[in-house]
């Protein structure tokens, strides 16, 4: 039995140190491995080889100006609903709905025959108050004479005075009677009060309407628009109520109309509108070609003042769901910016937000860069 477990014992030994001798080969060698791989790591990350090359720009500074945005409808400059001077029976009507006409051009006539006869009898009274005024001033020249040669009394002078007085002011109130007697005749035709254009008809002839206007179509018998300047008449939201002031120059975009129409803000409204929360201004526009028509669509972009910004390439300004973002280069890798930017006409992006003026931004060689990826960078 001892002999047996020497013979053992020793086989055990000897294999023990074999197995042991091939773990500390294979030790050996994974640990050789392992520095390698660590090496060659370190090695990436230190080689600029291994990084994406970019183009590094820094932001310049810019200048900027900001639109506002209103949104409304083309109205006239003037709008008038057009009844009698006097009243009677509409006998002629001389314009048309879309007819232009002048300042001064007749629109249409009240019957005059009962405007004639009121002339005809203010002038005969006239004339009779004029003849009792001759003979009054007559009389009141004969009872002078008279008292001056002291053969008439001072009572019958006075007298005579205050009858000249009287048919003076007679023949006085019978002159103004003609006056507004005329003056009704020639009122029966009722004459355009600018140029303009007819949009409206609201009675036709043999209707009678009275002179007292009351506001609405029952008392007018056309509408005249004053459409050779027109009114965008527009909204904007509260919020933007600090940027807009009088004078600003805009351009007014018209539904059907190839190019914008330049203006300017004319009326900046005092008073908002509390339930829609909006600001009301009013531009005024040239339609001197009359292609604009009162109601359509405008949308207005007004120009507010120009304020300092940062300037990038459109390359960039990069965009995903939450957003517009940049890169920048910080310690040898890439790192996202989120920013607000919005396109200048000339290309580049106005930066508002999110960006300092020594910052390095990234602009791609073609190879696309992420946030995280190590970069070469190469200034421009």
């Amino acid at each position: 039995m001892r002999a047996y477990y020497r013979i053992q014992s020793g086989w055990t030994l000897g294999a023990a140190a074999l197995i042991a001798a091939s773990l500390t080969v294979a030790g050996c060698g994974s640990g050789g491995e392992t520095a390698e791989s660590e090496s060659a790591q370190s090695s990436s990350t230190a080689n600029p080889a291994l990084a994406k090359s970019v183009k590094i720009v820094k932001p310049k500074s810019a200048t900027m100006r900001e639109t506002v945005v209103a949104t409304g409808s083309v109205g006239s400059k003037q709008t008038s609903n057009i009844g009698p001077l006097v009243e009677g029976v509409v006998e002629t009507i001389f314009v048309n709905v879309g007819d232009r006409v002048a300042k001064g051009d007749p629109l249409f006539q009240t019957r005059q025959s009962r405007y004639e006869r009121e002339v005809d009898e203010a002038q005969a009274n006239l004339t009779l108050a004029k003849a009792n005024l001759r003979n009054a001033r007559q009389a009141f020249d004969r009872v002078r004479k008279l008292k001056e040669e002291g053969y008439s009394s001072q009572s019958r002078l006075d007298d005579a005075r205050t009858a000249l007085d009287v048919a003076a002011a007679e023949a006085a109130k019978r002159e103004a009677e003609l006056k507004t007697a005329r003056k009704d005749l020639e009122d029966t035709t009722v004459r355009a009060p600018y140029d303009g254009v007819i949009t409206r008809r609201f009675n036709d002839e043999g209707v009678y309407l009275s002179n007292v206007f009351r506001g609405g179509v029952e008392s007018s018998v056309l509408q005249i628009q004053e459409n050779h300047i027109v009114v965008a008449v527009v909204y904007t939201p509260e919020q933007y109520l600090s940027s807009l002031k009088l004078e600003q120059k805009a351009f007014v975009y018209v539904e059907s109309q190839p190019k914008p129409r330049e203006s300017y803000v004319l009326v900046l409204n005092d008073m908002l509108d509390v339930g829609a929360r909006t600001v009301e201004l009013r531009l005024p526009i040239d339609n001197s070609d009359y292609a604009l028509k009162s109601g359509q669509f405008a949308r207005a972009e007004i120009f507010t003042d120009e304020k300092p910004v940062l300037s990038v390439p459109a390359k960039a300004v990069f965009q995903d769901q939450s957003g517009a973002y940049v890169l920048v280069s910080l310690d040898g890798r890439a790192e996202m910016r989120r920013v607000v930017a919005k396109e200048r006409p000339d290309g580049t992006f106005a930066v508002l937000e999110g960006l300092d003026a020594d910052d390095d931004v990234i602009v791609s060689n073609g190879e696309p860069v992420a946030a995280g990826d190590p970069v070469a960078p190469e200034s421009v």
